[in-house]
Order: C-alpha cells, then structure tokens, then sequence
C-alpha cells in the first residue's frame, strides 16, 4: 500500500483567483462545521427513542407464544426498564409522555404514580391526549363506551386497553405480538450476524496478507485536479454553496411546489428532504464539472473512475461486512465514554416516526441512493485521489475518511463514521472502482434504514 499516481503533466496551475476563493472557502466552511459540530453536542440524541423502541418490542414480543426462545435478546423487567427510559429523556415533562409512563405505571401496580402524572398530563394534553387520561382516571370498567383516541404505539395501546377493561383485540391487530417477536429478533441478530461475518473475513484478509496472497491494489486514478482546485469543490461547493446559501434560495421554491401538491403532510416532508438535498448536492457537482471540462484525455474509466461493473456488486458487500467490527468497536466506545451524547441525524427520528409510503419511499431514495452517490463522488471519487497524488494513499485514505466523518456535523458519531470512511477508501484503493464504494455506502445506509423500520413501523 502506497502507491499512487503522480500528476499528469498536463495539469494546470490553478488560477490566483482560484487559490484565493479556495481559501476564502476553506475558512467559511471550517467556521460553520466548527459551529454545528459544536452545536451538535446540544442536540437531542436519537439513541434514546431507538432504545425505547426496542423496549416496547421486547414487551410485546414476550407475550408471543414461544417467548422463551427469545430469552438471549431480552432484558429482565423491559417495563420498569422502559418506564425509567421514558423519565430520562427531553420530553419527560410533555403531555404524551406522562401518559405513557402512567399506563406502564398502571401495569406495574404504581397506581398512585399513575394518577399523578395523568392529572400532570390534563394540564398541557390535547384534546385526544385529554379524552385518553379522563378515561384512564376513571374506574376501570366505568369508562365511557366508545374508546377514546389510543396512542400511536402498539405496546400504548395495548397497555390502554388492559387499563380500560377493553379487550385488547379493540386495539391492537391479532397478529401485532408474534409481528413484534420477529421483528425483536431481527433488529437483534442483524447487526450481530453481521460483525460475526465481518470478523471472519478480516482474520481471512489479515492471514493472506501475512501470507504474502493478497490481490495488487489497482493505480489511484482521480481527477486531474490541483489540491486548492478540490479544496474550492468541497468546501466551497459543498459547504459554503450547497450547505449554506442553497437552501435559503431552495427551501421557498420546494415548499412552494409542494404546497401546489395535494398530499399529506409526511409526504410533503419526505419530499422536501429529497428535494433540499438535490439542490445541497448540485453546486459542488457544478464547480466539479467547470473544473474538469478544459482537462486534458480522461483516463481508462474516466476521471472517477466508476466503472461500473457486477462485481462491485460483491465487492461492496464485501467491504461493508469488513468495517462492521470497526465501526462497532467505535460506536461502543463512544457509548462507554460518553453517555447521552447528542447530535444523531434528525433524518433517523424522521424514518422512525413516519408512517407514509410515500414519505418513506422519499427518504429512502435520498439515504440509500442520492446520499452515496454524491458523498462517494465527493470523498472517494475526488478528494481521496487527489490526497493520494499528492501525500500517497495511506494519508489520502485517513484524510478523507476524516473529511468524511466530520461533514455529518456530529460530534458523537464521527468515531463510527471515521472508521466507516477508512473502509470506504481501502476499498477505492483496493478494488479502483468508485461505484463499488457507492454499493458499500448504499448497502450501509439502507441497512439502518431496515433497521429503523422494524423499530418504527
């Protein structure tokens, strides 16, 4: 590992107006990411619905017949222990929530705490949330004769029923328990699978390196950019441009389309996601295109070197299961290290709270498609062999990878995504394909995104 290709001989010295820009560009955006990476400690965490979540699945999933094979993947007491998620985090205080903790108050026998935070709640509720707690506090079986408006949360509802003296199959379908056992195991033994996989392969990958069998690495093909060049793209065209200034030029013409649209509310916020993000991705891609146009012959495969092909098929596949163990490792050592830590991406709690087809349909096509296309083309189609060309390919791959992991704007996360970037350039480097990095990075995101469906729908 180390070689790389130097620049062609034909590539131009950057302008002075260039190199001033670039400059101009590279200060503005270490501005705004410093800020938002720092702001990002103060925004609330994604972690703690996610772990609420799979608790109401293991309360759920308990009650499925053949329970007991579930054992491993459930924690003792996954009431009392969602009971004390739900006291813990931001919102404890919201009318929603209080009624939440009574109803498992209600079924672990805290009567009096129940009553307390639903008379809390009658002071803030809307008027369902209202019509729920003067139900609840009523005595059970006294309750009005239509059911009042139910939680949105199957285990919610559920638990409103029993309080009621409802049958449950009023509230929740037949089917919801043995639904929640599987989905349980599946959000369970996914990830575990997966680093198991991944471990393998890297003991194989270390024993044919030490072996001396391991494949050449293809030449670090890139564009034929100068390094200020591709400092003006990313943060110019990437951050000052696309993060910045697009969408307050953008965000009054998507709400603007969307508000002509007769569709719901979720629809229009899936669609405003794909659309900001478009517009956020076009001035980098644009400056990109400016740049390259008056270059001299591309090379083999082009300036990006996608070159698609069915193997990047595997390759991707590959490379994914190889920086789970890595990224694992790190995300534990952040959760070791630092608890409650906030910043998660809100378009996690977005995917887990939405219920849309459409909506979801949207944002799937923005994670799991337009982000790895252009985040690769940024990271691993430019900035990695530009790095490569002029510090050697170790150092393009870490600086990259840090670039990478500093762009999502999250303190907490930029461990696990660090790690994820290494993987993503040993496998640009490796395999000298960008779309098998765009595969990977797709595979990666559309696995969290399953994984928030099962926790969300």
């Amino acid at each position: 590992m180390g070689k790389s290709v130097p620049p062609s001989e034909g590539a131009k010295r950057p302008a002075v107006g260039i190199n001033l820009l670039a400059l101009l560009s590279l200060l503005l955006a270490a501005f705004i990411w410093v800020v938002s990476l720092v702001d990002s400690v103060q925004r609330p965490s994604v972690d703690n619905v996610l772990e609420q979540r799979q608790l109401e699945l293991q309360v759920l999933a308990v009650q499925a017949p053949g329970a007991a094979l579930l054992h491993p993947l459930t924690l003792e007491h996954p009431e009392q222990k969602l009971l004390d998620s739900l006291a813990s985090t931001t919102a404890a205080d919201s009318s929603s929530n209080l009624i939440q903790r009574a109803l498992l108050e209600r079924q672990l026998g805290l009567n009096s705490a129940a009553a307390g935070h639903l008379n809390t709640a009658l002071e803030g509720a809307t008027d369902p949330e209202r019509q729920l707690a003067q139900a609840l506090l009523q005595p059970k079986g006294k309750s009005q004769q239509a059911l009042p408006p139910l939680p949105d949360r199957p285990i919610y509802r559920q638990l409103s029923c029993r309080a009621l003296g409802r049958p449950l199959e009023e509230c929740v379908p037949s089917g919801m328990i043995s639904q929640a056992a599987w989905r349980l195991a599946l959000v369970n033994l996914l990830p575990l699978l997966g680093v198991l996989a991944g471990l393998g392969l890297l003991g194989q990958a270390l024993w044919r390196r030490w072996r001396g069998r391991q494949s050449p690495e293809a030449p670090l093909l890139g564009p034929d950019l100068s390094l200020m060049e591709t400092v003006l793209v990313i943060a110019g065209g990437f951050v000052v441009l696309g993060e910045l200034l697009a969408p307050l030029v953008t965000m009054p013409l998507v709400n603007g389309v969307l508000g002509l649209l007769e569709i719901s509310n979720s629809a229009q916020a899936g669609a405003a996601v794909l659309g900001y993000y478009s517009f956020t991705a076009l001035p980098a891609i644009v400056i990109l295109w400016l740049l390259l146009r008056q270059r001299g012959p591309m090379p083999e495969g082009g300036w990006l070197q996608w070159r698609w092909s069915p193997l990047c098929i595997p390759q991707g596949a590959r490379g994914l299961l190889l920086s789970l163990p890595p990224v694992a490792l790190m995300g534990w050592l952040v959760a070791l290290f630092w608890q409650n830590a906030g910043g998660s991406n809100p378009l996690l709690e977005q995917v887990l709270d939405s219920h849309n087809g459409a909506a979801l349909a949207c944002l799937a096509l923005t994670a799991v498609v337009l982000a790895p296309l252009f985040e690769e083309l940024l990271f691993r189609g430019v900035l990695l062999p530009v790095l490569g060309k002029q510090w050697g390919a170790p150092a393009g791959i870490v600086a990259s990878a840090t670039v990478f992991a500093l762009a999502h704007l999250s303190l907490s996360e930029a461990l696990p995504l660090l790690a994820l970037g290494l993987g993503l350039g040993w496998l640009r480097y490796s395999s000298g394909r960008l779309m098998s990095c765009v595969v990977m990075h797709g595979l990666w995101n559309g696995f969290t995104f399953f994984n928030l469906l099962l926790l969300g729908s």
